[in-house]
């Protein structure tokens, strides 16, 4: 907690001189023409531009509800928005390279791409394996959302105090799904601590809620695995008393090659969202919510409700 109370109030320091600077002959974008407009690569993080920025930013997400980030292939209307974007975020660490691409060729002189990934990483955060998926641990959604508000910031500074205050409400929402994932897996068994999922995306997710990740389909979306690799994964299950094993709502073939490991190990098959959201999860606070929800009911913990 020291060290939040030390990021808003250095934010909120940023944002009183960007109002001193505006009012010394200082102009922004955003403050001047109107909304300010947002292209992200995922809906994840429209999401959470859309909390830190409220009514102040006009949002796009390149890749829609329930697509895969990895194999994402951009449109002529994709790149229509990225040349009229004033601020882009995506990743970066190779999880949207379709995505990262367009907006790095495209976006006009002067709007920054903020890729999320890569700069909390060079801000500190230890990145497990080249694994993108970093959002899946509590602190590291809030450096993105931290990393978000002062690009907002940066491009709209006669808003900054805005920003500021709905990233700290943001901040207080993250701390409250954070207490409820954490209390919901609580009563699962240490025995029962273990993932089996249809790729290697959740390595944070695990390390965050204390889980050991025990077998994955394959490393990454797309890549076929032979028959001794399902062989291996049927085995591991079994092997290691897995109760459920989970896959994701856009997984293709790996979500089918689970669900014939988990039949021929006789364990049931679970949901948990990574990367994309759908009409069931629509923000990240959801996803966090409904993971911790799953887990609870799928390995033996309390109902997460």
């Amino acid at each position: 907690m020291p060290r939040l109370r030390l990021v808003i109030v250095a934010l909120v320091a940023l944002a009183a001189a960007a109002v001193l600077a505006t009012a010394c002959g200082g102009d922004g974008d955003g403050g001047a023409s109107g909304k300010v407009r947002v292209v992200t690569s995922l809906p994840l993080f429209a999401d959470m531009a859309r909390e830190v920025g409220g009514d102040r930013v006009d949002v796009t997400a390149l890749l829609p509800a329930g697509a895969d980030p990895h194999t994402f292939e951009p449109s002529p209307r994709d790149v229509r928005s990225v040349a009229e974007a004033d601020v882009l975020f995506a990743n970066g660490l190779d999880l949207e390279p379709g995505a990262v691409k367009i907006m790095e060729t495209n976006r006009k002189d002067g709007a920054p791409l903020v890729l999320l990934g890569e700069r909390a990483e060079a801000d500190g955060v230890q990145v497990i394996n080249g694994n993108p998926h970093l959002w899946l641990d509590l602190a590291n959604a809030r450096e993105y959302a931290r990393l978000i508000a002062g690009a907002l910031m940066t491009a709209d500074p006669r808003q900054s105090e805005w920003y500021a205050n709905d990233y700290r409400l943001y901040l207080q929402a993250l701390d409250s799904v954070d207490a409820y994932a954490k209390q919901t897996v609580a009563a699962i068994p240490e025995t029962s601590r273990k993932f089996v999922t249809t790729h290697d995306a959740f390595t944070y997710f695990a390390q965050y809620l204390g889980f050991e990740i025990v077998a994955f389909v394959a490393q990454g979306p797309g890549q076929e695995p032979s028959p001794e690799d399902v062989a291996d994964l049927t085995r591991a299950i079994r092997d290691e008393h897995v109760p459920a094993v989970f896959t994701e709502p856009q997984a293709g073939s790996e979500g089918r090659v689970l669900e014939q490991a988990a039949a021929d190990a006789g364990v049931q098959v679970c949901t948990l969202y990574s990367d994309s959201l759908d009409d069931e999860v629509k923000t990240y606070i959801d996803l966090m919510r409904f993971d911790a929800d799953e887990l609870a009911r799928c390995l033996g913990g309390a109902d997460g409700g």
